[in-house]
């Protein structure tokens, strides 16, 4: 994620771009609906920009990550009678 680019956006812009930040934004009391940029926002409620970015950047990655990992799950197999094995 290239800070400088959502840091002029407008929060509304951002929040469109990154769907999963609207969340974050929320938590981090920054209205979306402002007509203020990214920074502009971070400011009023004493966020540094960069800092708010990195923890969307982190989330996103955090969500991502829970996405991508599968469950595993053994099936036994039983080639013989007294014997199993697992795939």
């Amino acid at each position: 994620m290239r800070n400088g680019n959502y840091e002029n956006l407008s929060v509304d812009a951002v929040a469109r771009r990154l769907p999963e930040s609207r969340e974050y934004l929320r938590e981090a009391r920054i209205d979306r609906t402002a007509r203020m940029s990214l920074r502009e926002a971070a400011n009023a409620t004493s966020t540094n920009a960069d800092e708010l970015l990195a923890q969307i950047e982190a989330r996103l990655r955090r969500e991502a990550r829970r996405t991508h990992i599968q469950p595993v799950e053994f099936v036994m197999v039983y080639e013989e009678e007294d014997e199993m094995s697992f795939v």
